[in-house]
């Protein structure tokens, strides 16, 4: 299997994969955007249980509920590299991305978002987490109107993590991204969200409910 180092990783996800959005900004001024619908709320839990690592990406389309205060939502549980496991709503598809170590997950009812996750081992594992996300995103600085509006340290299941979020415009499409990083068993793993800027508290929720239940 192809490898991806760890700031191949954060700059592959954090790019966006500009071919596919030329092709969702096409789609959404072709057809008028349906109305995604609420998802769980956006308060992250950075503080679950761990597992480990290593190989094969597949889809368990399991039919699974989780609950919030205002509504049950159906979710898939699904597996990426390294052993990740996370979630993602009932009825998403996911293929293979541009690397083999991540996989990208979409909906036809919610156009212009993506759900990415995958995993890599660290190219400097010398480096702190923070450390290489801040790389990550000073390579960004001064490129597609990148602006950052958020980079925090923190920790996810006690690993060592990261938040960052952003707002950048690939090929002329503006993208609100959010995602986590964590290094677990000399790992490093990502879950990632792109929407449309106006939609950020769905991505948010998005990114909720894959932390809600990943592993490790």
């Amino acid at each position: 299997m192809e490898k991806l180092s760890s700031r191949s990783l954060a700059l592959a996800l954090a790019t966006g994969y500009l071919v596919v959005s030329v092709l969702i900004g096409a789609a959404m001024v072709a057809a008028q955007k349906e109305e995604p619908r609420a998802l769980n709320d956006p308060t992250y839990d950075y503080t679950t249980t761990t597992k480990r690592t290593t190989a094969t990406t597949t889809t368990q389309p399991v039919r699974r509920t989780t609950t919030t205060t205002t509504r049950a939502i159906d979710y898939q549980r699904v597996s990426g590299a390294y052993e990740l496991v996370t979630a993602i709503p009932e009825g998403w598809s996911t293929r293979t991305g541009d690397v083999s170590t991540v996989q990208v997950a979409r909906s036809a009812a919610m156009p212009g978002f993506e759900m990415r996750f995958g995993g890599a081992p660290p190219d400097d594992p010398s480096k702190s987490m923070l450390g290489r996300i801040t790389a990550a995103h000073q390579a960004k600085l001064g490129k597609n109107s990148y602006e950052v509006e958020e980079l925090t340290d923190t920790k996810f299941h006690g690993y060592p993590s990261v938040v960052w979020s952003y707002t950048t415009t690939p090929n002329g499409t503006r993208q609100y991204c959010t995602g986590v990083w964590w290094e677990a068993g000399g790992i490093e793993y990502v879950l990632f969200v792109v929407s449309p800027p106006s939609e950020r508290t769905q991505a948010e929720s998005l990114l909720n409910l894959m932390t809600t239940h990943a592993k490790p």
